[in-house]
């Protein structure tokens, strides 16, 4: 936690700036490519270390302090006190809106002002200083609203090509990871996560036509270690992990049509680091954590019969943090945790069968959890993963349903950091996209990889099949 006096890092000397020239939250996540709920964080933050109650008092002491400078004023001979201190206005919940979504109200805080005696001389020249950049900023704002051609789009991006099919495109607006990704139309949807600032409750919209970036509205519950899938339109996200470390049930619905979020029937239990599929007509989630053991079960949803969650045949192998996807009807789950190690083993559940029973397939060539996957032109494709420090992943792999075998992909984002776990992956058309993800010191990135495989490339396969993990 931030502490009255430490000193301010770069990020936050870079909000303080934009809070001097007028620039309110959203400007600042514009100019700085944060969300607004970073740039909150930020705030309170320095707020916190230059004991300042508003941006006014804040800009007042950056300026005393001379952390930053105002064009045409030197502040220098005479020191400015700092403003009296004054609490922080408490917020409280306002009743849910129509899209669920709750509001938040300001109480205004009542606190005793110490008046002291300032420089007037000095005090008139920084408070006009201040309402003159905050006047210009305003009115800077007004034009550009009035003025949509002066609105300067976002720069073009190039994709940068890598190597052996892979590219690099635009890098997510924050670093990220154990989020949820989940693709409808050209724009993939990427929702909640853990950042360095803790576990969020942001949705960030990647248009893969355009590669840019927009902020959606902000998920009800904020949640990491979750997992998406689209069906009928609308984008589900089953259960997750809390701010306090715990999995839960609820599970929320956003509809990218309408920008707005709901609800649908909980989980019959808390569940986090579970996988996520859809088939077109049901919704699967398989497998996960429910606070004390890692989890066998697999639950199906439709959103057409009784609404409800129903539980399927358990898998023969409890697993969290899996990887997996539906091929010709039958669906695969790979990998994963089970409590103590990495995973390679391989199951499939026929969903077209008159008795559902899980069978196994061929093992992967290591052991992965936290990996994702995405299936394309009839393969799986698994990448990263490598949870455990002595599991070093340098290449990903591709499963071929029809001969049962795995093959080797190579991944040079792993060539000089043979780790890459709790990334989100989803395919659009014939590109996979990889983003986010902790890196080999565990680290939230803002990765942005994309592999675009050739129909009629060789498959070679990696070894025979077998039964076991």
């Amino acid at each position: 936690m931030a502490e009255k006096g430490e000193p301010l890092s770069k990020r936050e000397l870079e909000v303080l700036q934009c809070v001097s020239q007028g620039a309110g939250n959203k400007q600042i996540a514009q100019e700085l490519f944060i969300s607004e709920n970073t740039v909150k964080v930020h705030l309170r933050n320095i707020y916190r270390k230059l004991d300042a109650a508003s941006r006014t008092e804040a800009t007042t002491e950056a300026i005393r302090q001379g952390i930053i400078a105002v064009p045409g004023a030197d502040v220098a001979e005479t020191a400015v006190p700092a403003p009296p201190a004054i609490e922080p206005a408490t917020l409280t919940p306002e009743a849910s809106s129509d899209n669920g979504q709750e509001g938040l109200q300001t109480a205004a805080a009542e606190a005793p002002i110490q008046h002291k005696r300032l420089d007037r001389r000095t005090l008139i020249l920084v408070t006009a200083v201040i309402l003159i950049l905050v006047a210009g900023a305003a009115l800077a704002g007004w034009f550009i609203a009035n003025n949509n051609e002066t609105i300067a789009e976002a720069e073009p991006y190039t994709l940068v090509e890598l190597a052996d099919n892979w590219w690099e495109g635009r890098p997510l607006p924050t670093a990220v990871a154990h989020a949820a990704l989940a693709p409808f139309g050209l724009d993939l949807y990427l929702l909640g996560g853990e950042t360095a600032e803790g576990i969020t409750d942001a949705v960030w919209i990647y248009d893969t036509a355009e590669h840019t970036w927009k902020e959606g509205a902000q998920k009800p519950t904020a949640v990491a270690d979750a997992s998406a899938a689209e069906l009928g339109g609308i984008i589900y996200v089953p259960g997750g992990r809390l701010p306090d470390g715990q999995p839960t049930n609820i599970v929320e619905a956003y509809s990218p049509a309408q920008d707005a979020w709901g609800s649908i029937a909980s989980l019959p239990e808390n569940i986090s680091g579970g996988l996520t599929l859809s088939d077109g007509s049901s919704l699967y989630l398989v497998g996960g954590w429910e606070g004390d053991s890692v989890l066998n079960t697999v639950f199906r949803y439709d959103p057409g019969s009784s609404a409800t969650w129903q539980q399927l045949p358990e898998m023969a192998q409890a697993r969290m943090w899996p990887a997996g996807g539906i091929i010709a009807g039958k669906l695969y789950v790979v990998g994963g945790w089970d409590g103590k190690k990495e995973l390679d083993s391989c199951e499939l559940l026929d969903l077209n069968a008159a008795n559902l029973q899980w069978e196994s397939c061929a093992p992967m060539e290591a052991p992965r959890a936290g990996a994702g996957a995405a299936v394309l032109v009839n393969k799986l494709y698994v990448f990263g993963g490598g949870m455990d420090e002595q599991n070093k992943i340098e290449t990903s792999e591709a499963y071929d349903p029809n001969t049962d075998q795995w093959g080797l992909v190579s991944t040079p984002v792993l060539s000089d950091a043979p780790s890459w776990t709790n990334l989100s992956v989803a395919n659009i058309e014939t590109r996979v996209f990889a983003l986010g993800g902790l890196n080999d010191e565990s680290v939230p990135t803002t990765h942005n990889f994309i592999y675009a495989p050739l129909v009629y490339q060789t498959f070679i396969p990696a070894a025979a099949s077998g039964d076991g993990e």
